[in-house]
């Protein structure tokens, strides 16, 4: 029998076995134990660490550009904000101006309405003052021609 089988059935036949049993396996454990560690430190181990940290820089690189994404994203919402504003007063202050206009127009063309309308009130009261003139003298020629006729036929009648 070899070395292991003889462990074990020297373990078992005592009822408890050994937690670490120091003997020629050892060495042979360690120096599979360091072959391996030599074999997959490049293979295996080298490559997981460097992707494992390529992925937190990349996260990090992530979360840094995101934050200076939401800062230019501020800033521009911050500018956007401004030239609303600013382009709120320019327009209230075009439509207060057009308003103002509007009004001197108004108040332009209802003084010329007026002045007009004066200008035609002054024309028909001279039409009309000249008219009843004309009226006057033609009534009191008619008159003079109606009393000289009255008084004729006054006269007529008391003789």
């Amino acid at each position: 029998m070899n070395v292991i089988d003889v462990a074990i059935v020297t373990a078992l036949a005592s009822g408890s076995a050994p937690v670490v049993d120091i003997d020629g396996t050892m060495w042979i454990q360690l120096g599979t134990f360091l072959l391996l560690m030599f074999i997959l430190q490049p293979l295996l181990f080298k490559p997981w660490l460097e992707t494992r940290q390529r992925r937190i820089e990349a996260i990090d690189g992530a979360l840094e550009s995101a934050t200076a994404l939401r800062e230019r994203a501020d800033a521009v919402q911050h500018q956007y904000d401004t030239q609303k504003a600013e382009a709120e007063r320019v327009a209230l202050e075009l439509r207060s101006h057009e308003r103002r206009e509007a009004e001197t127009t108004r108040q332009q063309a209802l003084t010329e309405a007026r002045a007009e309308a004066a200008h035609h009130l002054e024309t028909a009261r001279e039409q009309i003052a000249k008219q009843g003139a004309v009226a006057r003298e033609s009534l009191q020629r008619r008159v003079d021609e109606l009393a000289q006729h009255v008084a004729n036929k006054i006269l007529r009648r008391a003789s």
